[in-house]
């Protein structure tokens, strides 16, 4: 349970914007490796020839330029998906920098990759994934995959291994689709993907995509013990705002919240528009002291922002949140028990005059 609630009077407060961005068989090369080992600092131990792949030291310089001056995006992967080679063309795509991806996992929410439908393809369906496993070329013509600043692309993916010793590495290399399908196509097949996992109002992810993340985090959970947390969120006597300023204040109330909370998470949370006023937060790789930090962070945010009425800016309309969050326990049976959590300590906020969060 969090801690002696307090509330601060709203003074200095915080203008925040209201928009939203809302196969066949591979050729494998096998290369020398080295049971070598060595401390790089800041907790991490990497074996030589990861370190080398990061490197790129164990192919040679003139390869390692070749790809970086390649304008496609390259990057290469351990058995386990852990990135250890970031290429120049895959920084520009992007617009993450190798330090920022290094040593990450390729499914630990960096590139988002989902395909036409929506389906996240990180979790189900990787073809990185299972090129790795087979050992068969992956090659798949259109992934939406989300840049670092929000914006979402088309691309397209191949997908190959590499040997190297008795250690097998994914290779992909992804490329815009507009260069090679014209912008007219590529710009359709982002208008479809977007309409089934998109919330046409905030630019958030919708309560469809939102239960796939869910079901992916609560099996990563039972496969791999990662834990996750649930932040639910409704925004505060939301109808009195439709009912003293009307819909369309409503609906800016709605973006001015999603907004708000986009810039209160992690890069590697997902936040959706769940129903209504309502919106929840999926953070993978947290305990319960985060969930509440992020709970807390949310209210007070929101509590200091103003929004103006968009009929006159002299208008104010005071915007609260109330929050409940959860962590996923091994008692879960499945994802809904979480959100059932989450949902009842989200209920004894409402039921205390809002404004504030709880845990469950």
């Amino acid at each position: 349970m969090p801690g002696v609630r307090r509330r601060c009077p709203r003074a200095s407060p915080t203008a925040w914007s209201t928009s939203s961005r809302g196969a066949g068989k591979s050729h494998q090369t096998t290369l020398p490796s080295s049971s070598r080992s060595r401390d790089c600092g800041a907790g991490r131990t990497i074996c030589a020839n990861q370190e080398d792949m990061m490197n790129m030291g164990v192919l040679d310089e003139s390869l390692r330029e070749i790809l970086d001056a390649v304008s496609d995006g390259v990057y290469v992967t351990t058995r386990e998906r852990e990135i250890v080679f970031w290429s120049k063309g895959a920084e520009r795509i992007t617009g993450y920098s190798s330090d920022e991806v290094l040593s990450r996992h390729c499914h630990d929410n960096i590139l988002v990759h989902t395909d036409v439908l929506g389906k996240n393809l990180c979790f189900d369906g990787c073809p990185l994934q299972k090129c790795i496993e087979t050992g068969e070329r992956q090659e798949v013509k259109e992934v939406f995959l989300k840049r670092k600043d929000g914006e979402r692309l088309t691309v397209y993916i191949k997908a190959s291994v590499l040997q190297v010793g008795n250690e097998r590495y994914g290779v992909e290399v992804f490329g815009e689709l507009q260069s090679v399908a014209g912008s007219a196509l590529a710009e359709q097949l982002r208008k479809l993907s977007d309409a089934s996992i998109v919330d046409q109002l905030t630019g958030l992810y919708n309560r469809r995509y939102i239960d796939t993340i869910l079901d992916q985090q609560y099996g990563l959970f039972k496969r791999h013990f990662q834990r996750f947390g649930i932040v639910m969120i409704d925004v505060d006597k939301f109808k009195n705002i439709n009912d003293s300023f009307g819909f369309l204040a409503g609906d800016e109330a709605l973006k001015f919240v999603a907004s708000v909370v986009q810039r209160s998470m992690r890069s590697m949370d997902f936040l959706a528009r769940f129903g209504g006023d309502e919106f929840i937060i999926v953070c993978p790789l947290i305990e319960l002291e985060g969930v509440e930090k992020l709970s807390g962070r949310i209210v007070e945010l929101v509590h200091h922002s103003v929004l103006s009425s968009p009929e006159s800016q002299k208008n104010v309309i005071e915007v609260s949140v109330s929050v409940g969050g959860s962590l996923v326990d091994y008692k879960d049976k499945s994802a809904i028990d979480i959100i059932a959590r989450a949902d009842e300590a989200l209920y004894r906020v409402k039921r205390d005059g809002g404004d504030w969060y709880a845990l469950g």
